[in-house]
């Protein structure tokens, strides 16, 4: 079948783009973002991904505002409308290809709509490929690229117009083969249980604070042993790679949930930077309710052959650092909480994107 890329220049494979690499069912291809106005009020993700192997496009909106977050998500029939990056009432419309993105969601019983552009400010960070097998099987293989921006338009949620001029807005583009995208993974071994038992902190951090943006992503195990460290500081014409990095935290009782965060980066120059945070809204989001970590709510997550087309919708209560309120009234803790933070960097404010993720013991913390 024949896409509107196939009339490019740019064909890496004998085939027509409505095919990839690989059967692997887990290969995606998703647009991510975060948007968040500075005041606290109102905070946003939204996405959209392709599998190609198992023939849906899916995409997801969270709008979270005085403890509450609103979700909506949306599945469909890949094939053979590939050209059409819509869903349901969702759409993500390439503008200009990395630099402009509109996004919109049409009324409906889900209680908000918007019509937003996305304009980037510097050109995206491409990450460091990330690949690893277990047991001779490969486990990831995927791309990524960030970059941070601001958003204008409008936003009406339950009634309410927002019209913004600037909130801050980070986004990524992934795309390959990674755990839990489109398919139970299939066994090839005892499960692998090194993280649960040896802990592990992930650090990772998008924002723009004047013209500097600040980039990093560090994964520790339990013990402070670093696994891996990527990071830039940016500005217009200066690129520096972050080679260190040094962190204290605080969480709330009985939680992992952060309170206060500082993150000192050194870049390959000797220049510091000195990040504080604290979080923006009353919690994190529940990114469950998006469809990852087995959303929906069939409980199969994001990727998974839905039919012609699914709609879902619902609130969630987040008020609480780390326990959420379903709609049944039932109370869950997730592992996968990320949220928005007000950030200072070098002492300028602004905020962040700013997920802090740990499992498992981590003994400088006190969390078992």
């Amino acid at each position: 079948m024949l896409t509107k890329l196939d009339d490019t220049l740019r064909h890496q494979l004998p085939d027509t783009f409505d095919h990839v690499y690989t059967s692997d069912p887990r290969f995606y291809d998703r647009y991510w973002f975060g948007i968040f106005d500075q005041s606290g009020e109102i905070a946003m993700l939204v996405g959209m991904g392709a599998y190609s192997n198992t023939n849906v496009l899916d995409g997801f909106t969270a709008i979270m505002r005085d403890g509450k977050q609103y979700n909506l998500r949306a599945s469909r029939e890949l094939r053979p409308a590939m050209d059409d990056t819509s869903v349901g009432p969702l759409q993500i419309e390439v503008v200009e290809p990395l630099k402009t993105l509109r996004l919109r969601v049409q009324p409906g019983e889900h209680r908000f709509s918007y019509d937003l552009v996305w304009d980037g400010f510097l050109s995206p960070h491409e990450e460091e490929h990330h690949f690893a097998r277990s047991n001779g099987r490969v486990t990831q293989d995927y791309r990524r690229f960030d970059q941070v921006g601001t958003v204008s338009g409008w936003l009406d949620l339950d009634g309410t117009r927002y019209e913004p001029q600037s909130w801050f807005g980070a986004r990524d583009h992934s795309w390959g083969v990674r755990p839990g995208m489109g398919a139970v993974e299939p066994a090839n071994g005892a499960p692998d249980t090194s993280a649960l038992e040896n802990g592990f902190l992930f650090l990772w951090l998008n924002t723009l604070a004047g013209d500097t943006v600040v980039y990093f992503q560090s994964v520790e195990d339990g013990s402070g042993n670093r696994v891996s460290l990527e990071g830039w500081i940016r500005r217009p014409g200066v690129d520096k790679r972050v080679i260190d990095l040094e962190h204290e935290i605080e969480f709330f009782a009985g939680t992992r949930s952060a309170s206060k965060a500082r993150v000192v980066l050194t870049a390959a120059d000797g220049e510091k930077v000195t990040i504080d945070a604290e979080p923006l809204t009353s919690a994190p989001f529940a990114f469950v309710g998006t469809g990852y970590d087995n959303g929906f709510n069939d409980g199969l997550g994001l990727g998974v052959y839905r039919g012609e087309l699914l709609v879902e919708h619902d609130v969630f209560d987040v008020s609480h650092p780390a326990d959420v309120v379903l709609p049944d009234g039932s109370a869950v803790r997730p592992g996968h909480r990320e949220g928005p933070f007000r950030v200072w960097v070098n002492g300028v404010e602004t905020v962040g994107h700013f997920p802090i993720m740990s499992a498992g013991p981590i003994a400088r913390y006190g969390l078992e």
